[in-house]
């Protein structure tokens, strides 16, 4: 290990063992994935090379499954990944040499497998509709958007904010209150047995699942299928991610451009690492350490 990565970790040595293997699991936007342009080019060549030294990355996002089958091309992955933070887990038909427990196959593709965690967006919405009768709505939701709307919000293309809006177990919410009103309306949710998490633009409304349960969940596929001695890395830039990351073994924070890194408490079992780079750069920096310590061309 370098002296630069041990400068910036927090804990008592890597966790991983001598005859254990890596799986990584990582955020998108802001963390892999560049906040403002969406580029992930400073990441290429060390996906290329995790590829090759056969170590999953698994993509974790509030993305839905449309936007994310199309990044997974763009980034030539191949492994399963997690969508709308933890709501669903889709999985490529033949990626396991049996299929695990309670997937089916997914919706409009024969070619993957879905583990669904989820509450149905249509019961989000009526939830929403119900709650504004009596709070008012200081949000602008995905399910009212416009494309345009959505395109002026995030910065995204047409296509790409079209696919956005091709959501099943979440609900977008860019909020435009007060703080005061954000406290009260998630609190308002969690007692109607939802849960609301603060990505890096929008608040969540979904249902009780997250990033981190749909990673264990996955996790125990690939302990199933003979990968059992699984050292985990899980990288993330936002509150959203801390769910994720605290089931990890390894916890990477990806300093953001927009906002203080999250805090995650070190414990026995899991260190803390915390990039000096923001998105993409930090994801380098720091995953590139840590499996390639040696290698100088990340």
């Amino acid at each position: 290990m370098t002296a630069t990565l041990r400068d910036k970790q927090q804990g008592d040595g890597l966790k991983q063992k001598a005859n254990d293997a890596w799986m990584i699991v990582s955020d998108l936007d802001g963390t892999l994935l560049d906040h403002f342009d969406y580029s992930h080019d400073p990441v290429d060549t060390l996906l290329a090379a995790l590829e090759t030294a056969d170590i999953p990355v698994v993509l974790n996002s509030s993305k839905t499954s449309s936007e994310m089958l199309a990044l997974r091309r763009e980034l030539k992955n191949r492994h399963p990944f997690i969508c709308e933070n933890g709501s669903a887990i889709v999985i490529p038909r033949d990626y396991f040499a049996k299929i695990p427990q309670g997937a089916h196959s997914a919706k409009d593709s024969g070619d993957f497998l879905i583990l669904e965690t989820g509450t149905p967006r249509d019961t989000l919405v009526h939830y929403l509709q119900a709650d504004a009768i009596k709070h008012g709505a200081p949000y602008l939701a995905f399910s009212q958007a416009s494309t345009a709307e959505i395109v002026e919000a995030t910065g995204l293309t047409t296509k790409q904010a079209e696919l956005a809006q091709q959501r099943r177990y979440s609900e977008p919410l860019l909020w435009r209150g007060t703080d005061a009103e954000k406290v009260a309306f998630r609190e308002r949710a969690r007692e109607a047995g939802l849960a609301t998490l603060q990505g890096g633009r929008f608040l969540h409304l979904q249902g009780p699942t997250d990033k981190g349960q749909a990673t264990e969940t996955l996790r125990r596929c690939y302990q199933q299928a003979g990968r059992e001695n699984l050292s985990l890395i899980c990288a993330g830039d936002s509150e959203n991610d801390l769910d994720m990351l605290a089931v990890a073994d390894v916890a990477v924070i990806i300093r953001a451009v927009d906002r203080a890194a999250p805090e995650l408490q070190v414990t026995p079992t899991r260190q803390v690492i915390t990039s000096t780079a923001e998105g993409p750069l930090g994801w380098r920096e720091v995953i590139g350490e840590l499996v390639f310590p040696s290698n100088e061309e990340r």
